[in-house]
């Protein structure tokens, strides 16, 4: 999940029905200073690139089929005993639809396969299979309860989120919230074009890396960050906005196992059996710079 996984970015833009636009594409640059391995002189820059794009048709007054794609690449040094800078990327595919069942409730039901990988040889290893059940309850014309849960078959085991939240506009469509049990968004028109507001995301990926670097069996890499961030958002043209933002990881794991290295379930952001052995130095928290160029549909 790249809550700005692929699963973040899904919920925020497919429609809700308190919401009154779609966020259809994001294309985001995020870098970090050089951070330092733990125990150790050595640091590494942390740059991550993402490019999602979601297309929704309307098929009749009850169901919108959905179908999203998103691109990311992250690069950064595994471990300060390697001077050469990895780039581990993933391209998803979501497809599915959002059905109406009633004026208040809707669900939102998705197929996600995924490729992640370092990209030096792709095999079946970095193929990644999940899926999204989304209910949207809407309360009223302002406030929406929302709950699912999302699964995918990472490359450390199956790993589940419960889900739950709600999204919230102002009459006056100034503030609005969208608060989580794995992300938030809370933000306010200060003027006709600016906007302030900030963020918090929750993200857990994994890739397979083609070659081994510890050892001599194969191995992959699990990513799992928690990322808090204050924003500033301008439109730069009619729906295409952007957004300056500094933050913090407040945690931030960058770890390497052996394939056969696994947990018995992960659950957001606990893991049940997890013995596992950590082959890499794990990398310290640091401040975080992000970009992004945001297209929006109002509806």
């Amino acid at each position: 999940m790249n809550i700005r996984t692929l699963l973040v970015a899904l919920l925020v833009t497919i429609t809700s029905q308190a919401q009154n636009y779609i966020d259809l594409a994001n294309l985001s640059y995020s870098t970090t200073p050089q951070n330092y391995f733990e125990n150790s002189e050595e640091s590494t820059a942390v740059n991550e690139l993402e490019f999602q794009f979601t297309f929704p048709k309307v098929l009749d007054e009850k169901n919108t089929f959905i179908s999203n794609v998103m691109i990311e690449s992250n690069a950064l040094r595994l471990d300060p005993t390697y001077l050469k800078t990895n780039t581990l990327a993933s391209l998803s595919l979501a497809l599915g639809f959002n059905h109406k069942y009633s004026d208040r409730l809707a669900i939102t039901y998705l197929i996600i396969p995924k490729i992640a990988s370092d990209l030096d040889l792709i095999t079946s290893d970095g193929f990644q299979i999940g899926g999204l059940a989304l209910a949207t309850l809407k309360k009223n014309e302002n406030f929406s309860w929302k709950m699912g849960l999302y699964a995918n078959t990472e490359e450390f085991g199956l790993f589940l989120v419960p889900y739950a939240g709600f999204y919230y506009l102002s009459p006056s469509k100034r503030f609005e919230a969208y608060i989580t049990t794995i992300n938030g968004d809370i933000n306010y028109m200060l003027t006709d074009k600016i906007n302030i507001g900030g963020d918090v995301n929750g993200l857990t990926s994994s890739y397979a890396l083609s070659d081994p670097y510890f050892g001599s069996t194969t191995e992959y890499f699990a990513k799992n960050t928690t990322e808090f961030f204050a924003y500033l958002r301008y439109p730069l043209y009619k729906g295409l906005y952007l957004k300056a933002k500094a933050g913090y990881s407040i945690t931030r794991t960058y770890k390497v196992f052996e394939e056969s290295d696994q947990v018995d379930l992960g659950l957001s952001l606990f893991y049940l059996g997890d013995d596992r052995n950590q082959l890499n130095t794990p990398l310290a928290k640091g401040a975080l710079f992000k970009l992004e160029l945001l297209y929006r549909f109002n509806l």
